[in-house]
């Protein structure tokens, strides 16, 4: 096997108006069952199709439903949000990107004393210990709230990959998996989690924008 595939990191590809393809191997394995015109085995390399579309019924997997819909997978937003405001604290300092944010509602949900949901400015730094601030930072899945400390910014955690179905939500991508072939974030976005749109519905595909919330997107299965 080649040396590179094996360091390979785990891959996500946004198939033009169609599902998610998940490569987590790069070593093309044997197919039972089919063969070419010589009678000579097939290879090839294993991967999941994750729907995107929204309409799949057999969730979190695609089912063909993206054909059906006439899914468009066009980004719409023109970015000018995507920027990203500091926060200074005595302390510490919040980074915030609202652009990139999936407006899962850790933040505000656990600690609304700094995270002041329809409150300008929005964010606190002062509003409690330092241990409790970077705790809840960590659970935000996008990628649009990091830290700094002494001026040393903390942006991405040591995670193995992992993609989380959230509830009615998003795909939570963590672990420095590759999102192969989308118009690079802003600069200054941690590389290694973010969140994916899976309702079908995001202005920012292939990231989730919280559209999926507007919408009243279920997912019963999951």
């Amino acid at each position: 096997m080649d040396e590179s595939k094996k360091s390979q990191k785990p891959q996500i590809i946004p198939l033009p108006n169609g599902p998610y393809y998940y490569f987590t191997r790069f070593e093309p394995k044997h197919i039972d069952g089919i063969t070419n015109s010589r009678g000579e085995g097939l290879s090839n390399i294993p991967g999941v199709a994750l729907c995107r579309c929204g309409g799949s019924e057999n969730k979190p997997f695609c089912d063909g439903t993206h054909g059906k819909r006439h899914f468009n997978d066009r980004k719409e937003t023109d970015g000018h949000f995507d920027k990203r405001v500091n926060y200074v604290g005595e302390k510490i300092t919040i980074h915030d990107n609202r652009g990139i944010c999936s407006h899962v509602g850790f933040c505000t949900d656990s600690l609304p004393s700094v995270f002041k949901l329809g409150e300008e400015p929005w964010i606190d730094p002062n509003g409690a210990d330092v241990e409790e601030i970077i705790e809840t930072i960590k659970k935000c899945p996008s990628g649009a709230l990091s830290y700094s400390l002494d001026e040393i910014e903390y942006r991405d955690q040591d995670r193995e990959p992992m993609i989380t179905v959230s509830e009615n939500g998003p795909y939570f991508i963590a672990g420095d998996i590759e999102v192969v072939g989308h118009e690079p974030r802003a600069e200054e976005v941690s590389t290694e989690h973010c969140t994916l749109c899976r309702c079908g519905s995001s202005k920012n595909k292939p990231f989730c924008d919280g559209t999926h919330w507007h919408i009243g997107f279920k997912d019963e299965k999951n």
